[in-house]
């Protein structure tokens, strides 16, 4: 299918490119009649299968009219540059979710809050940490995330543990 893509940037560039005609200094009546205009080219992005066929002198194959049919679809679309986000942003991020996870930890009614907090630094600090290896604030934003979950665990499972044994330390 590369192939294809090749041999239609080819013809886009070679029929595309309009012929220009230098004019003369002080043209002569004989050099005026050599001089002709040339024919109209042919637009490879609006161009229809039947002209392009004409043109090659033979009759396209299906992946041939759909590869001409792909490349016009993205040449009007356009080159589209993708945005490329600053992965030191997601590794900020992710520290500060972290921070604030551990500190939800130790007041008494955003206990609940430390959980998503946790989760949403270890998703930031991860997708960071892959675009750029030696982000210390993506590492930072993973570890406090880590230790808030399972500070967490602990707790839920120390709370579990008293319940279990029905409190009798307590009497």
């Amino acid at each position: 299918m590369k192939k294809y893509f090749i041999l239609c940037f080819v013809l886009i560039v070679c029929f595309r490119a309009e012929s220009t005609i230098v004019p003369l200094a002080n043209p002569s009546p004989s050099q005026l009649s050599t001089v002709s205009p040339t024919p109209a080219l042919l637009n490879l992005s609006t161009a229809k299968a039947k002209d392009i066929e004409k043109l090659l002198g033979r009759k396209l194959k299906l992946k041939e009219k759909l590869a001409i049919k792909v490349f016009q679809w993205k040449y009007k679309k356009g080159l589209t540059i993708k945005k490329v986000e600053n992965p030191g942003k997601k590794g900020k991020t992710a520290m500060i979710l972290g921070i604030i996870g551990i500190a939800a930890l130790f007041i008494p009614y955003l206990t609940i809050a430390a959980i998503p907090c946790a989760i949403l630094a270890i998703v930031f600090g991860s997708k960071a940490k892959k675009a750029d290896p030696s982000d210390g604030q993506a590492k930072a934003g993973v570890i406090l995330g880590i230790v808030t979950l399972g500070i967490v665990a602990l707790a839920l499972i120390l709370v579990i543990a008293i319940l279990a044994s029905g409190g009798w330390w307590v009497r």
